[in-house]
Order: C-alpha cells, then sequence, then structure tokens
C-alpha cells in the first residue's frame, strides 16, 4: 500500500464545486432489462486480500463468512509472518509502527512473525526438509482451501519487514520451488492443494523492496524458472506495482526484460487506490491500458490480475479506517465490482477481507461492516450467472448488473448508487473534471420478456443503507411477462432485487 498525499484546499473546493449535484426533472433514473437477452456471463470478482484464519492474536477465524461471501480466490500477501519465505521483522520498523501503534500489539507481532517465516536460516540447505518451517503457513493455506476458495500465493514479504533483497538469489529460487513442490506435490509431508497462481513481490519500488530493478528482474527470472520447473502449467507473473499508471522500472521496462530474456510471465499484477481521484471506474480505464501494453510487448495472453484495490488506503487514521468501514465505501465497491464486468480484467482481490485491525470486511467478533454485504450481495449474482443488459446506467457511480439462472427460474438485479464525495478529493479527476449526477434519487425499473412468460412469480427486494444490512425491505406477488418498479434510492445505496418462478 502507498501511504496517500493531501491535496491543498483550493483544490478540495474546486472539486466540491464541480461535483455539486445538478437539478433533474424527474430525478429518478430510468432502468431497462431484456430478461430474455443473454448477453454474456457474470464473472466473479470475489478475491480477497487476508486470511479466513487469524493472522493475528485476538482476531476471529472466518471461514464462515469467506463462504458467505462467496469468496472465490485469496492473495496470501501481509499475513505477518506465515506465507513470508525470508521476512525479518522489528519492533522498531517504522512503517510496521504506523501499522500497529499499540506497543504490546506489535510486539506481538514482531515475535509471531519472526517464528512463522518458511526459510528461517538463509545459511541452510534448501534441499533439506529440516531447512524449514512450513507449520505456520500450512496453519494458513488449509484455512483458505477448506473455504474453498483458491490460493493465489504471494512470493516476498509482508508490509513492515525487511526490504534488502534476498543474499543468494539462486538460493531463493530453489527454496520458492520446495514450497511449490510442498503445497502441489506432497514434499515434505505436504499437501496436493493445486496453487495455480504464483505472483512475485509485492510493490517493488516502494517500501517493500529497495534493490534496484535490474536486480528485481534478475530475480524474477530465477524464481520463474525455479517454479516451471515444478510444473510448467504453473502460472507465474508479477510484479504487482504500486503505480500502474507509469512504468518506474516496474512496468514497460519489467516486460521488456522478460522479453529480451524469454523469461515467462503468465500474468501481470497491478494495484490501484483511488486516493486521488474516489473514482469506482478508474479501474477499468487502468486496465485498458494494462491490456494495451501487455498486447504490445507481444505478452497478447498474458492475464491482468487487479491484486490490490480500494476507495483509500489510508489505513493509518481512524478518519481513514472509518471511511473504509462506511455506507460510502461499500458503495463505491458496488459500482466497481459492476464496472470490472466490462474491463479486460481477469482477477481482482481486493484489500483486504479479514479482520485485519488497520482495514477489513469484519470486527474482532466477526461482525460485517457494511462493505462485507456489498461482498455478499454481489456473491449471491453468482447464483444467476448468464448476464444480462441493463440499459440506464453510467460510469460516474450509478452501476448495476443482471443475471439469469441457467434453468430460467431466477432473475436478480443489483443496482449501486455512489456519488465521488468532494471531501474525499485529493485531486482532480484525470479526466472526468465536469462530473454532475442527474436522475440519481431513484429508479423507475421495467424488465421485459421474463422468461417464466405469464405464470407468478415472487419480488423481493433486499436494501443496503446506512440503516439496513441487506435486510428485505419489500416482498410480493406478482405475474406476467414484465415488471415495473419505482424505488426512492438515494446516494450510498445498493439494492438485490431477486424476481423468482413460483
Amino acid at each position: 500500500m502507498k501511504s496517500i498525499v493531501r491535496c491543498s484546499v483550493f483544490l478540495l473546493l474546486a472539486c466540491s464545486a464541480a461535483l455539486s449535484q445538478a437539478p433533474a426533472a424527474s430525478g429518478f433514473r430510468a432502468l431497462h432489462v431484456d430478461a430474455g437477452k443473454v448477453t454474456g456471463e457474470i464473472h466473479s470478482f470475489q478475491g480477497m486480500n487476508g486470511m479466513p484464519a487469524p493472522i493475528m492474536a485476538g482476531l476471529p477465524g472466518l471461514a464462515q463468512q469467506f463462504k458467505e461471501l462467496r469468496v472465490s480466490m485469496v492473495r496470501t500477501h501481509d499475513v505477518m509472518g506465515p506465507i513470508d519465505i525470508d521476512a525479518k521483522f522489528e519492533f522498531t520498523n517504522k512503517n510496521l509502527a504506523d501499522l500497529i501503534p499499540d506497543p504490546v500489539q506489535r510486539a506481538g507481532v514482531v515475535k509471531a512473525g519472526n517464528a512463522s517465516i518458511i526459510f528461517p536460516d538463509e545459511n541452510a540447505d534448501p534441499e533439506k526438509p529440516a531447512s524449514y518451517n512450513f507449520g505456520p503457513t500450512d496453519k494458513m493455506l488449509a484455512a483458505v482451501h477448506a473455504s474453498g476458495a483458491e490460493v493465489y500465493y504471494r512470493i516476498g514479504r509482508s508490509w513492515g519487514a525487511n526490504t534488502n533483497p534476498p543474499a543468494d538469489f539462486d538460493k531463493y529460487a530453489r527454496v520458492v520451488k520446495h514450497i511449490a513442490m510442498h503445497y502441489n506435490q506432497g514434499w515434505d509431508n505436504g499437501f496436493h492443494y493445486n496453487v495455480r497462481y504464483w505472483e512475485f513481490w509485492n510493490e517493488p519500488g516502494d517500501v517493500f523492496w529497495t534493490g534496484t530493478p535490474e536486480q528485481f528482474y534478475s530475480l524474477y527470472a530465477k524464481t520463474a524458472l525455479a517454479l516451471k520447473s515444478v510444473d510448467p502449467t504453473l502460472k507465474v507473473g508479477g510484479d504487482a506495482t504500486w503505480n500502474p499508471s507509469g512504468d518506474g522500472g516496474y512496468r514497460e521496462s519489467f516486460l521488456d526484460y522478460c522479453v529480451a530474456h524469454n523469461v515467462p510471465l503468465d500474468f501481470y499484477s497491478w494495484h490501484f487506490y483511488a486516493d486521488q481521484s474516489a473514482d469506482p471506474y478508474e479501474n477499468v480505464r487502468l486496465a485498458g491500458t494494462i491490456r494495451g501494453i501487455l498486447d504490445a510487448h507481444r505478452f497478447p495472453k498474458a492475464e491482468s490480475i487487479l491484486s490490490e484495490w480500494n476507495l483509500s488506503s489510508d489505513c493509518f487514521s481512524e478518519k481513514g479506517r472509518a471511511e473504509l468501514e462506511s455506507m460510502h465505501n461499500a458503495a463505491f465497491i458496488g459500482a466497481a465490482l459492476s464496472y470490472f464486468q466490462d474491463a479486460p480484467l481477469d482477477y481482482a482481490m481486493y484489500y483486504r477481507g479479514d479482520a485485519a485491525p488497520w482495514v477489513g470486511l469484519f470486527d474482532r467478533q466477526g461482525r460485517y461492516f457494511k462493505t462485507a454485504y456489498t461482498f455478499k450481495a454481489m456473491g449471491k449474482m453468482l447464483d444467476t450467472p448468464m448476464r444480462l443488459a441493463v440499459e440506464g446506467t453510467d460510469t460516474l457511480g450509478f452501476a448495476a448488473l443482471a443475471g439469469r439462472s441457467a434453468d430460467g427460474k431466477t432473475v436478480q438485479l443489483f443496482i449501486s448508487n455512489y456519488a465521488i464525495s468532494p471531501e474525499f478529493m485529493h485531486k482532480h479527476l484525470s479526466d472526468r473534471t465536469n462530473v454532475v449526477y442527474r436522475d440519481n434519487s431513484g429508479y423507475n425499473l421495467t424488465v421485459n420478456n421474463l422468461p417464466w412468460g405469464n405464470k407468478a412469480f415472487s419480488l423481493k427486494r433486499y436494501r443496503i443503507s446506512s440503516t439496513q444490512n441487506l435486510q428485505l425491505v419489500e416482498e410480493k406477488s406478482e405475474s406476467g411477462g414484465s415488471l415495473k418498479l419505482s424505488n426512492s434510492f438515494p446516494t450510498d445505496t445498493i439494492d438485490l432485487i431477486v424476481l423468482e418462478q413460483k
């Protein structure tokens, strides 16, 4: 994660003026769904950073909650010891202190973290099982496996650990090779988890890597080839850049190196926090940029993976954490997840989905924040995976997704109403400086060509708002092949509408 940069009062006032609500004739958005026309498939973007097993003392296990949210993939980053290969945690590390200011809690993380890394002695022989400390990581990956999610293994170190390059690149690659053997081929009393995705490092050039880009390329190449020697079908990639908008040595330059040295790259991963725009559509534009760069660098088959995203990276302040747990962020997530469906994007992993004290979807008792309810509602959309087009949405925050079940007995509609908050803006929107919201105080919905014809059906409407937690707010019986529905729909609200044949 990157620390955020505050903008001036002048920019905040300018943004506030640009984003003011414009008068609207009706105030309600006209939405239309043709339930008889399937346009594609609804894809799951229910990936998470954060584990279903507690990463620190006092945190809850969340296996059931992960199942309820239909979490599809878990990125093993910032587990604070487990998963890390050679991390070293120090109590006085400034980044760690910023993240965990409580000294008692931080001391516990340092002690547990250093006792949990996989390869604790850099002088040990990587060919010998006795050199490895797999136990803590075994527990974490077993919890992911039990939740039904897929493991997306991040190779590298957690926040607040050392940032220097490993001393011996060849040895490091051999260690990673044996980790893959342990979790996929049963080596050293291991497992057969079929971990497909192996992401190399996290945010190089920021606070996780103080080596040069050239050192990074070399270590990536050795590690990628070592993993391919275990199983050539494994998907290897990186570099989880924090700056997808520029090169900085870790975008085009990284790809150029892979091409020039014939290094495998099955996916390119990147991060984006909307600190400077608060725009839920920004990821779509960035995904298009990344896709174009990959294609131009002769990686047309390489996947594009957004392995960290959120409204903001400010998890260090009370105000920032409150924003990340808020209904405003819940609506942002709802809009972003809807927009992902039309982005050249293969996977996305929200940061983060557990109950970590700095940011997450749950509190320390495992109770849902507003943001978790958004993922739960979107998870339900996977029950109606045959996508239906929705007319009347925009790319400014009024987003919707519709789907039909394979048996034609259920139609669902997910609607999110988000508006960019002027007080949360840090800079002007990159190319959307004239944002004006119209007709977003409600919706007039029409659904035609329902698959059951004139038969009776039930309507259930669930709402997430400042006062409602995916609660059933409307239920009635209808009949016929069409539906008209009108509802007030304030900003920062989500509706899930479920139509089922009786």
